[in-house]
């Protein structure tokens, strides 16, 4: 069972006897990518009698490095939790973005987080990876720092499929794009977005088509707009539901709206899902 830990609750006895394996990214999407440098670094946890720990951040550093750019998720938060805990994570650490940790010095962010704290004896990382102060730290600066503390570092090359580089930027493409086939193949899953049925103007019962309207646009990345067929899970309002994934609640099968609505002539956009029978 995976073990979800804020940073600042981590001691420095925490992982002392763990002889840990760890994987750093904010992972957003958790794409086929991901999935191949995490299973790596879960794979080497159980060979060599270890932990393995993915260290991720709760916001993208991107909206503090980027001057308040805010990129629009692929996955909630709930959901990344609950795929990280599906492949089998012994241990997700979050750390808080901001702009404290922001202005870490590589040398500070390795002594003081990947061997006080986390204790690691292996490291994965994607490539291309850059950390600390400016994006000071790479892979040479990690095996340089690190190796008089006999860590190993395993830098994994970027994934190709179809001839196009696997990274979350690709997948918001295809989503602005509507292009489901491709999310579908890089993700490695159906996607899902994740979000709180606003009450509509109730026309729809009027004309035999009860739908729920979805309210998720301000923070996730939707397809364009269209309609499409999928399905729709329901969540019921209690501290429980952020435990599940999506994929773990009974779903209906749904054609779903995107956009404006479709027999009304209003400007604001929705997610429109109407449940079939």
């Amino acid at each position: 069972m995976s073990t979800v830990r804020r940073l600042e609750n981590i001691n420095k006895d925490y992982f002392k006897k763990s002889n840990a394996v760890a994987v750093i990214g904010f992972f957003d999407g958790i794409h086929v990518g991901h999935q191949k440098i995490i299973n790596d670094c879960i794979s080497r946890a159980k060979e060599a009698g270890g932990k393995s720990i993915v260290f991720t951040f709760d916001k993208p550093p991107s909206n503090i490095l980027r001057g308040g750019h805010f990129k629009k998720l692929i996955t909630s938060y709930s959901d990344k939790l609950c795929l990280f805990k599906k492949m089998g994570i012994d241990y997700i650490i979050v750390a808080k973005f901001n702009d404290t940790f922001a202005k870490l010095e590589p040398e500070e962010f390795c002594r003081s987080i990947l061997i006080d704290r986390l204790n690691i004896k292996e490291l994965f990382i994607g490539k291309g990876f850059r950390f600390g102060r400016n994006a000071a730290g790479d892979v040479n600066f990690l095996k340089n720092f690190l190796k008089d503390y006999e860590v190993k570092i395993n830098e994994v090359p970027i994934m190709m499929v179809n001839n196009i580089q696997v990274s979350s930027t690709i997948i918001r493409e295809f989503y602005s794009n509507g292009d489901i086939e491709n999310i579908i193949t890089f993700l490695g899953r159906i996607p899902a977005v994740t979000g709180k049925v606003k009450k509509g103007d109730r026309r729809g019962r009027i004309i035999g088509f009860p739908t729920a309207n979805i309210d998720v646009f301000e923070k996730f990345v939707v397809p364009k707009d269209g309609v499409y067929f999928g399905w729709t899970g329901i969540m019921k309002k209690n501290k429980d539901a952020q435990k599940l994934c999506m994929e773990d609640v009974v779903k209906f099968p749904s054609l779903i709206n995107i956009g404006s609505n479709p027999t009304f002539s209003g400007r604001k956009k929705w997610i429109e899902t109407h449940l079939i029978d």
